[in-house]
């Protein structure tokens, strides 16, 4: 990496090797399967080719990310960078903790608050929440789409995972779409009502218990509706006052 803290610790050396502009961007990306270069600088707006190709490199170097050699130029997760994936998880967790109790209104709410999200994003998010689900529960493969993307959930082990595609055999499918699963993470529909919204086969065990997993969105779902609840009270209370300002 191009910068140090030049500190004798092992956080430090972390950030050393992860606290680069993007790093953890093209990591994030990576989580849910390979990707080409392509996809990388489409899904990340703002990043140059040059500086993607860099930061590729350095974590190539680093044995985080390597080149797949299926011959079509794509990038995959080693296993010391799928080992980062419980960090990223508690990383996005504490945001949406923090982010929720900031008093002002800022992007990072609004993108919490949004229904108009990537498909990717949702996808993660949903792992993210399931892997606080205490409900027990046997080993099962879902397919879900999310609006016109595809992803399979692994639920193993007590653990759920996220990857792009349908390739591998699934006990079940869900097609649905990134309003429901937003609606249904910040506690505003509940696991019936997202399942009359979706399309829905096999077993009736797993679906029952991947949309258990996240809704209502763990702890958070309690904070979100409050808050839901406050804007929609606001924004009455504002209309009732530009309503009587017009008839003056």
């Amino acid at each position: 990496m191009s910068r140090t803290y030049n500190q004798d610790c092992v956080l430090a050396y972390a950030f050393d090797l992860l606290g680069e502009r993007w790093t953890f961007l093209i990591i994030r990306e990576l989580f849910l399967g390979p990707r080409r270069f392509g996809d990388l600088h489409a899904a990340l707006p703002g990043i140059g080719t040059n500086l993607l190709s860099k930061r590729l490199k350095e974590l190539e170097e680093a044995g985080i990310v390597a080149a797949t050699g299926d011959g079509r130029g794509q990038y995959r997760l080693t296993d010391e960078g799928e080992a980062l994936r419980p960090t990223a998880r508690e990383l996005m967790f504490w945001a949406i903790h923090y982010f929720m109790a900031r008093p002002e209104n800022s992007a990072p709410k609004e993108c919490i608050f949004s229904n108009d999200l990537v498909p990717d994003s949702v996808a993660l998010a949903i792992e993210v929440f399931s892997s606080r689900c205490t409900i027990p529960h046997t080993n099962y493969v879902l397919h879900v789409k999310i609006d016109d993307a595809a992803y399979t959930f692994f639920h193993m082990n007590k653990e759920t995972t996220a990857r792009r595609g349908t390739d591998a055999p699934a006990s079940a499918r869900v097609e649905t779409d990134v309003a429901t699963l937003m609606q249904a993470m910040r506690g505003e529909i509940y696991v019936g009502d997202a399942k009359k919204r979706s399309r829905l086969s096999g077993d009736e065990a797993a679906i029952d218990h991947f949309f258990s997993s996240f809704i209502p969105g763990a702890d958070v779902a309690f904070e979100v509706g409050e808050l839901i609840k406050q804007r929609r009270l606001l924004k009455r209370e504002s209309d009732t006052v530009r309503l009587a300002a017009a008839k003056a």
